[in-house]
């Protein structure tokens, strides 16, 4: 683990220390436990700002509580970054004093109780983003064929991430209140954090209070707003949903494909609380140390492949946890792809924006990175465009979550390449399949790819976080224009030579085509009151 990895673990344990029972919900789930991806990306920040810092600022007087943290624009799927001030570095370094913090605005007022009208149904699953409706759906379907009801939670707060509504008999959408994640109240904080304690923390040349540091990650909390970052009145609110939800439907399995995020937490703490069993499916590639854990709370947890075995078993915070392999639900339809037609297509766009159709093409799943970080990509991929034999053309496909019109000025950058830009609405999942290779760093797209034979050049850059596919064999590790240059010529004249043998891909993701069956499969072996034989999920009992 880096230093810098190493001090945002030594400031989140002494967060929970010091402060982890600080506040609860009426279920007893702490602020912290609730609220931890979000309080440790603004942490994480705060210490990438400090280490930074050869020396401490000068003390700065602050104006509002605001002045301290700012919201600094909206990321991916709703999450906001936070940045902390000039005024709130010198604040977490123990310059002023309360009587400068802005005062609570008063106590909260009590969630308002829901009035449902749900049917039982034996499963109850919960989403609130697309891929997490796209893994899930299969599963509910398989479930629904085996007579098997289910209702589905989707508490998505943005309209393009919601689930899709069925008809399919057995599955029943139940929306959460569009006001409810808009709540807004004040955390009483300054009763139950204390910026004057002294402990503090060493970042580098700097010590942090942890006091104050708890502080303000209580008042982002109260601005915090949306799926991914509800602030502490929703947070309260969405609880009691959901117990009210559990209770009515008298759920007997909770199926979910995120169980560190808030949403996550509180509808797993919920299940507890209803002696409700838990399944996880896992809707994405993990990338090793880009959180603290991945399937930290529920008890069966559905992994993509061999190699995420450990990763669940290390990160789960149950001794009965149980692991299976059984692949991904969402690719089950790769076997059905259309690969001809992804061909035309990536053909017609590169005729169309070009004058021509290169024999041989190259799919770059891109990423809502920051504009600096897409640009250098950009330079290392033209570079090894315009050294790369074979005649090669380029097609940039945007993340669902990046405007296209972002990645144009990239364009600018690939004089001497043939390239094209298609629009998110296709990305890479809708076009790849057509492609000789896709070049990505971290797009899960990658794992799409590998699954479709495709020749996948793993992007590795300073401060890039990877898939790490190349570690196992199952892509090619890019580091520089000039690998990038002669992977492509390799593939060009010899393809045969960079197919990924059956262990590799396997090691990465199971695929028969039939994972939303294994899901469903261990769904029915944990319902108490199933009397219908089913074959078991790959991998079942992995402890």
């Amino acid at each position: 683990m880096t230093h810098h990895g190493q001090v945002v673990e030594a400031l989140m344990a002494a967060l929970e220390a010091e402060y982890g029972d600080a506040l609860v919900t009426a279920g007893g789930v702490s602020w912290l436990s609730v609220h931890h991806v979000p309080i440790r990306r603004l942490v994480t920040r705060v210490v990438r700002r400090l280490l930074d810092l050869n020396e401490a600022p000068a003390a700065t007087a602050f104006r509002a509580t605001e002045d301290l943290v700012a919201a600094s624009g909206s990321t991916s799927l709703g999450y906001v970054a936070y940045e902390v001030s000039e005024a709130g570095l010198s604040f977490l370094l123990g310059h002023g004093g309360l009587e400068e913090l802005a005062p609570d605005r008063g106590e909260l007022g009590e969630p308002v109780q829901p009035r449902l009208k749900v049917t039982t149904a034996p499963v109850c699953a919960v989403s609130w983003s697309s891929r997490h409706a796209e893994t899930l759906l299969p599963v509910l379907s398989a479930l629904a064929g085996q007579g098997v009801r289910s209702t589905v939670v989707d508490m998505a707060s943005e309209v393009d991430q919601r689930f899709p509504d069925t008809y399919e008999p057995g599955i029943t959408v139940l929306r959460l209140p569009d006001e409810a994640l808009d709540r807004h109240g004040d955390m009483p904080a300054q009763s139950a954090f204390r910026p004057e304690s002294e402990r503090t923390v060493r970042a580098g040349q700097h010590e942090i209070g942890i006091g104050r540091l708890a502080w303000l990650a209580a008042r982002v909390l109260v601005r915090s707003s949306g799926c991914t970052q509800p602030s502490w009145s929703a947070t309260l609110y969405v609880e009691q949903w959901l117990d009210a939800v559990l209770l009515a439907s008298r759920s007997r399995v909770l199926l979910c494909s995120n169980d560190t995020s808030p949403l996550g937490v509180l509808a797993v703490r919920a299940a507890d609380r209803a002696a409700t069993d838990t399944v996880y499916v896992q809707h994405g590639a993990w990338i090793e140390g880009q959180t603290s854990s991945h399937a930290q709370r529920c008890r069966h947890v559905a992994v993509m492949g061999a190699r995420d075995v450990r990763v669940a078993q290390a990160g789960t915070w149950r001794a009965d946890a149980r692991t299976y392999v059984v692949g991904q639900p969402r690719f089950d339809g790769l076997t059905q792809v259309d690969r001809l037609g992804q061909r035309a297509y990536l053909q017609r766009m590169l005729k169309e924006q070009t004058g021509a159709a290169p024999t041989k093409i190259v799919v770059w799943a891109s990423q809502p990175f920051n504009g600096q970080r897409l640009l250098s990509q950009a330079q290392v991929l033209a570079m090894g465009l315009r050294n790369a034999r074979g005649g090669w053309g380029l097609v940039v496909a945007p993340h669902p979550a990046q405007d296209a019109e972002t990645l144009s000025p990239l364009l600018e950058v690939m004089n001497g390449v043939r390239v094209a830009l298609i629009g998110s609405e296709v990305g890479a999942r809708g076009c790849l399949a057509g492609a000789d290779a896709l070049i990505s760093s971290s797009s899960t797209c990658g794992v799409e790819a590998l699954l479709l034979e495709v020749p996948v050049l793993e992007l590795v850059l300073p401060a890039t976080r990877t898939l790490g596919l190349a570690e196992y064999g199952a892509a090619w590790r890019c580091e520089s224009s000039r690998d990038i240059a002669r992977l492509l010529t390799r593939i060009d004249e010899s393809p045969q030579t960079v197919r990924v043998p059956t262990a590799a891909r396997e090691s990465i993701c199971h695929w028969d085509g039939r994972s939303a069956h294994a899901v469903a499969d261990i769904v029915t072996q944990v319902l108490p009151d199933s009397t219908t034989s089913h074959h078991s999920a790959r991998g079942t009992d992995r402890r």
